[in-house]
């Protein structure tokens, strides 16, 4: 049977070991309040979608790049896993979205799938993403099978068999080699204590159980003049009232209610929640909207961090995946494949004219180097590279400083008239 340029065979019968030691994970115990954890409901958590989308949308959105090694140069080749990793993975999905996908399910879900099609010389030509649920990975004959249900429903007995040659697998953190661990089912407890504190406060403020404060008057009252009073009061100066300025008489005062300790309690709940889901997610808290603790100083330093220790190991899962599973045979030698970190640097142009500045004034990047990185175009005689004249190697400092000034300045004047 052939499906997406490639031979599959169907098989009711099971292989001989199955590779799935998280199977029903999310049948799990251990519900803390009323709100099942699931998918669904984790992402309903404002700090976990702000961090999930955060890391997955920062990667769709590098450029990848194909490289060829040849000693120390590296250079940029067209290959067609360019074109499916930068533009359109398939004809209904475009290569941001693509990767997007594949990051999320493998945050959520320990693994992001997705079946490599190919032509008659094995050459990609589309990248299509497959739900976690409707596959499950086994080993037969020392392979790696993935078993893949073809059916419209959950419920529907046919399956194709793709091997792991075919199939990306963005495995998460985990100690088994093909199942990665879901956040969302390892942290059931931290997200289910986040979603019970957000029923409570919506059960708080729905149920109208939150007091700001009460009217004390001097003596009793009958019922039919408090039920009027309070119906008048709530028209003018409740939530929704008319009127802006009370005016109380018979002695009449308003006692204004402080915050209570629950829910001084539940506000440091929530904080301590975002915290919790920032640290799962290995993210700054910042950049979930955490900014109790934050100082100019120590967010650069959470940003490069963010890079390096989060963005840095997903992107070298994917680099390595890439190369095993679209590179053909011959190719894996010397082709690699590099995410173009520069448009990290795009919106802070004081780090990224730092990091140019430094960059030429040493030799490594040329003028039209630095054009390209900026998407211009390249300039006439922009190809030299530069050094600045005073740094010299060590040793030739005590010889330098002896020659005669007039011998310095002519060496100077002649460096300059040759550039």
């Amino acid at each position: 049977m052939k499906i997406l340029g490639f031979d599959f065979t169907i098989n009711k019968r099971s292989a001989s070991t199955t590779y799935d030691p998280t199977r029903n994970i999310f049948n799990m115990q251990g519900i803390v309040g009323r709100t099942p954890v699931t998918e669904k409901t984790a992402l309903s958590l404002s700090a976990y979608w702000a961090g999930v989308k955060l890391i997955s949308e920062t990667i769709a959105n590098l450029p990848v790049d194909v490289i060829r090694k040849e000693g120390q140069k590296r250079i940029p080749v067209n290959h067609p896993s360019e074109y499916l990793l930068n533009a359109e993975s398939n004809y209904k999905t475009i290569s941001f979205d693509f990767i997007q996908i594949l990051v999320t399910s493998a945050i959520n879900h320990g693994n992001g799938l997705a079946i490599i099609e190919r032509d008659r010389n094995a050459t990609p030509t589309a990248l299509i993403n497959v739900r976690k649920d409707l596959c499950e990975a086994k080993e037969y004959d020392g392979e790696i099978w993935w078993k893949v249900k073809t059916g419209n429903s959950d419920t529907d007995g046919d399956y194709i068999m793709v091997n792991d040659r075919d199939m990306i697998n963005l495995r998460a953190f985990g100690t088994h080699p093909v199942n990665g661990l879901s956040a969302i089912s390892y942290h059931k407890q931290n997200l289910g204590l986040s979603l019970a504190a957000q029923d409570y406060g919506q059960d708080f403020y729905n149920k109208g159980t939150r007091i700001d404060g009460y009217l004390k008057l001097n003596g009793a009252m009958p019922p039919d003049r408090k039920a009027g009073l309070a119906k008048a009061w709530s028209t003018n100066y409740g939530a929704n009232g008319s009127s802006g300025t009370a005016i109380l008489d018979d002695g009449a005062e308003y006692v204004r209610l402080g915050l209570s300790p629950e829910d001084a309690q539940f506000i440091e709940t929530r904080k301590f929640q975002k915290n919790e889901i920032a640290t799962i997610l290995g993210v700054p808290a910042h950049m979930i909207n955490e900014l109790e603790n934050a100082t100019f100083s120590n967010i650069e330093h959470q940003q490069i961090e963010f890079i390096t220790y989060c963005i840095g190991t997903w992107i070298g899962k994917l680099e390595q995946e890439y190369r095993r599973k679209l590179l053909k045979g011959s190719e894996k030698a010397d082709h690699v494949f590099k995410h173009n970190l520069n448009s990290l640097l795009r919106t802070d142009v004081k780090s990224q004219s730092e990091y140019f500045r430094t960059m030429t004034d040493i030799g490594v990047l040329s003028i039209n180097d630095v054009r390209s990185l900026m998407d211009v175009n390249p300039v006439d005689g922009g190809d030299a590279r530069y050094v600045q004249l005073n740094r010299i190697p060590i040793e030739q400092i005590a010889e330098f400083y002896t020659k005669d000034p007039k011998e310095v300045q002519k060496i100077i004047q002649q460096h300059n008239e040759n550039n």
